[in-house]
């Protein structure tokens, strides 16, 4: 999540969000790549590209503590401006998504009969993912942010122990799961943990600058086990909720943690992407999906295809993400805020 306007953007967390993005992207690329073309360029282990999904979790649990620790009370803004961010631009996505089910429903992964528009449209849990698929991450986006703006509102000394407490109660519930749906298995995600890690490492930014080389450690160790681990279970790697964080969690946090601590110098492209994260996480599947139907037709069986659909669908998801980014989520976003800040003055925040 990139926050601008009056706060001062932070680019070492645009380079982790450009990252994340290029991680899910890469393995989304693999899968269409694998099931369109003879000879997949990549083996399962392409798969650790959707760790790209838990840093960008660990990276909102961080810049939401950034942003508003120092906050206290009930702040309507705060929810508002949370689901002006997620919701307008995933509208869009979902709506685009729709249409490709009835044009192309039979080659999708469902039918447009099992399509549960409201919990998609609402991204309330549900025992199914969204229409666009990559929603279901949102699901635990705005379950974060409606948990972290009720802790606002609880007095300094008891958030610390409110955050644990929620912790404390995940690691119980994921020690034995009890059968309680959807809502249940959300409040009680391991997913939470991750937010929580991000939020710690934004408390201790300071003191844990000093420790480059311990976090280095952790996400070069955490790749690696997240690289076997996906080499040697493939896509099967990522069902269980609980594995998939354990595995994944030292890299996602470690990789947080040790770019903020060695701050590397990148081309200011690194930042951009950044910024079309969320514009590129949402997008990305519609410019893979149309190529991976169009391009095995014209170069399957060359020795070359499937690193050319590589290289077309990453630029094609860069190129949908920046148009994106520019011509149509910072409008909506400039457009929700104004809007928030009519119906929300300043002076009315609680």
């Amino acid at each position: 999540m990139g926050e601008h306007g009056r706060h001062t953007t932070i680019v070492e967390i645009q380079h982790l969000r450009a990252l994340a993005v290029l991680l899910v992207v890469l393995a989304h690329i693999h899968q269409s790549d694998a099931r369109f073309f003879s000879a997949p360029l990549l083996d399962q282990t392409a798969y650790f590209g959707f760790a790209g999904v838990d840093v960008f979790f660990v990276l909102s649990g961080f810049i939401i503590h950034h942003l508003y620790r120092g906050h206290a009370g009930f702040d309507l803004r705060y929810f508002l401006n949370r689901l002006n961010r997620i919701l307008p631009l995933y509208w869009i996505f979902t709506a685009l998504a729709l249409a490709g089910y009835f044009a192309i429903g039979d080659s999708l992964t469902r039918s447009v009969g099992e399509l549960d528009l409201i919990a998609s449209l609402t991204l309330i849990p549900a025992h199914q993912p969204p229409v666009l698929m990559v929603g279901w991450t949102l699901t635990h986006e705005l379950y974060f942010y409606a948990a972290y703006g009720v802790m606002l509102m609880l007095p300094v000394r008891y958030r610390v122990r409110a955050a644990l407490a929620w912790a404390v109660a995940t690691a119980a519930y994921v020690a034995a799961p009890i059968a309680g749906g959807p809502w249940l298995a959300l409040i009680f995600s391991p997913f939470n943990l991750l937010f929580l890690g991000g939020a710690l490492i934004a408390e201790f930014r300071s003191s844990l600058a000093g420790l480059r080389w311990p976090a280095l450690v952790l996400a070069t160790g955490g790749a690696v086990l997240g690289l076997v681990w996906t080499h040697i279970n493939g896509m099967d790697a990522l069902a269980n909720g609980v594995e998939r964080v354990g595995v994944f969690a030292p890299f996602a946090v470690g990789a947080a943690w040790a770019w903020l601590a060695w701050s590397p110098r990148l081309p200011g492209l690194a930042a951009r992407i950044g910024d079309w994260s969320y514009a590129i996480y949402l997008s990305h599947l519609l410019a893979i999906g149309v190529l991976a139907r169009l391009l095995p037709g014209f170069v399957d069986g060359a020795i070359w295809s499937s690193p050319l659909f590589y290289a077309i669908a990453l630029a094609a998801c860069l190129m949908l993400g920046a148009l994106t980014h520019t011509l149509v989520e910072q409008p909506l976003l400039k457009l929700g805020k104004a809007a928030i800040r009519r119906l929300v003055p300043a002076a009315d925040r609680v």
